[in-house]
């Protein structure tokens, strides 16, 4: 056999069912570099916000209830003045009970801007309550914000926190409905008017001190959420990230297992009740279509558009990385796989799941050298997996050091050089053309154009680099700032449509002047974070290009000791199977439903 020409071939652990398939070509001592993986959980990989049903009719006034399997009434109101019979005040609330909101909020706005005489605190109230009727739903927050600053010497700021919570089902992150949250204390929550949204408030609030790292506060709140509450399973996920980043890992392993249980007993349930629940996710849809309609379908779906059947799903998925990085990071790397391979290929976690699982495999070596080949054919398997056509080319582009190196320890220098070489033809060009980008747009508004453009496929740029900066910018906070944008332009486009009378009224230009501030506010800020993700990108290849380097050097100084090849290398290890799998070689053909299931056959060329 010539030098460096690896004795390779690629099996498949196949499940015996049919599965689909898509054809395509086939993947043709120590080191003494840095090998590890950092699967830290953090906020940002771990933000799927909870989006439940959208609130029925509201005719009494009150405000929408928390989404629940059956909508508990509105919560009673507090006392608070009660409008003067035949007043200004009450001709208002006549008009926003008989629906007519237009007329109610030009009404409200007209006694709280002081154009008419009237009780101007509950005026203001009512007018975030019109304009949430109206579905100007950042409108409604920016009024109900001016109650939240004036503190609890408003007679309505007590009112206002439901209200808040309703507001943080409707618009994304990016509108920072937690921070306007935030400023409640948790004591206020005991309050019995709170009774039927208690357990919402408690998920908000405890998020909002999660991202502020209060984390003995974050606990504290999530821990009360109920098991009986739709609030239970993020609740819980992010007791677990709260526990994880508190370094307390029994506690956090815990949380993460109740979210798993939790979501399979809801999926029980609705399975042994199928009839009620087609009914259910009917409704789901319609009410889903009507919240999505006029906003942009992005490439890249995202929570707003999930049931919530998918996002609980998605909490489960997420809680089975958050296991893994608990035992990856103590060493269990069989447990740390065995979670990982929960994710099926359907989840948008998929491919994190088998990326994690490389490295999970990888590592088993250091505690299991016996079957040190078994693992490097199943690491190879892995790899072969991220890199099928069914997905994005060689976005995680450490893959390709991790295949570099696993050649390198089977002493096969010139499969791992060819590796090398990979990485030098895509990466360090593409790390210049990301910098490109930043230099293009270096005001944030303007990256936040080129970055929307880069989304939805139409930036120009050479196909591979916008696909890695694609990969950059999808991250799942940065989504809700892009989801904030399209909501504000939603509202836009729905003022356009409103009556001529409340366009040329006081609070037609309210709703105007709020959105275009919103709007620009909401444009420099997800530049912003876009301009932090492509920079982060930039920091993590030039990382990885360093590394790349001193793979290749310690490969270059092997291959000179390596005079020749053993003539006869030894046979590698079977793959360990069950009754569920059976061996199947590979052909050149990707079989999708056995994606994460392929095992890249190698032998080691080392003597020792």
């Amino acid at each position: 056999m010539a030098l460096g020409q690896p004795h390779t071939q690629l099996e498949i652990l196949m499940s015996n069912k049919t599965s689909r398939r898509h054809s395509a070509s086939s993947l043709s001592s120590r080191l003494s570099i840095v090998l590890g993986l950092s699967l830290a959980l953090t906020a940002t990989s771990a933000s799927a916000s909870f989006e439940g049903p959208p609130p029925p009719p509201d005719p009494g006034g009150g405000p929408p209830p928390a989404p629940d399997a059956a909508a508990p009434p509105a919560p009673p109101a507090a006392p608070a003045p009660s409008a003067t019979a035949g007043g200004s005040n009450a001709q208002g609330e006549a008009l926003y009970k008989a629906e007519d909101f237009q007329a109610s909020a030009i009404q409200f706005y007209k006694i709280a801007a002081g154009e008419i005489p009237g009780d101007q605190p509950r005026a203001q109230y009512w007018l975030g309550k019109a304009l949430y009727k109206l579905e100007f739903y950042s409108a409604s927050l920016s009024i109900f914000d001016e109650i939240v600053a004036a503190g609890p010497s408003h007679p309505f700021h007590k009112l206002t926190l439901p209200w808040l919570a309703s507001l943080s089902r409707e618009l994304p992150e990016g509108a920072e409905v937690l921070q306007k949250i935030g400023t409640y204390k948790p004591t206020d929550l005991e309050d019995a008017d709170f009774d039927e949204v208690r357990d919402e408030l408690y998920y908000l609030l405890g998020r909002f001190h999660y991202q502020k790292g209060d984390l003995p506060q974050a606990i504290a709140l999530l821990d009360q959420v109920p098991k009986n509450s739709d609030y239970y399973i993020p609740s819980q996920f992010f007791l677990g990230v709260a526990h994880t980043r508190d370094f307390k890992g029994e506690p956090a392993v815990e949380a993460f297992k109740s979210v798993i249980r939790r979501s399979v007993e809801l999926r029980d349930a609705a399975a042994a009740n199928k009839k009620a629940n087609k009914k259910k996710a009917r409704k789901e849809k319609r009410a889903l279509a009507k919240k999505n309609k006029g906003k942009r379908k992005r490439k890249d779906k995202t929570s707003v558009e999930l049931s919530f059947e998918e996002e609980m799903k998605q909490y489960q998925d997420l809680a089975s990385l958050g296991l893994a990085n608990i035992f990856y990071m103590v060493g269990k790397f069989d447990t740390a796989t065995k979670y990982l391979d929960q994710i099926d290929l359907t989840s948008k976690y998929f491919l994190d799941g088998v990326h994690w699982a490389a490295w999970a495999e990888f590592r088993k070596v250091e505690v299991d050298d016996a079957n040190a080949n078994r693992h490097y054919q199943r690491t190879l398997g892995y790899v072969h997996t991220l890199n099928a056509p069914f997905f994005y080319d060689y976005l995680y582009p450490d893959a390709l050091k991790l295949k570099a190196v696993t050649y390198y320890f089977n002493c096969r220098y010139d499969s791992a050089k060819r590796t090398v070489d990979e990485f030098n033809r895509r990466y360090p060009d593409t790390m210049k053309e990301l910098q490109g980008i930043l230099e293009q747009a270096p005001e944030d508004f303007a990256l936040y154009e080129l970055a929307d453009k880069i989304l939805e496929d139409s930036s120009g740029l050479d196909p591979f680099v916008e696909q890695v900066a694609q990969k950059a910018l999808q991250d799942k906070t940065l989504s809700k700032y892009f989801e904030y944008v399209d909501e504000l332009e939603r509202e836009q486009v729905l003022l356009e449509e409103m009556s001529g009378e409340f366009i040329g009224s006081g609070v037609g230009e309210r709703v105007s002047e709020d959105l275009d501030l919103a709007a620009s506010a909401a444009k420099e800020r997800t530049g912003a974070e876009a301009r932090s993700r492509i920079t982060k990108q930039i920091k993590e290849i030039k990382e990885l290009n360093k590394e790349m380097i001193k793979v290749e050097y310690e490969i270059q100084e092997k291959r000179k000791e390596q005079k020749e090849l053993e003539s006869v290398p030894p046979k590698p290890q079977t793959p360990d199977i069950d009754q569920e799998h059976e061996i199947y070689n590979y052909n050149g053909e990707y079989w999708q439903d056995e994606l994460g299931y392929y095992r890249y056959e190698v032998t080691s060329l080392c003597k020792e």
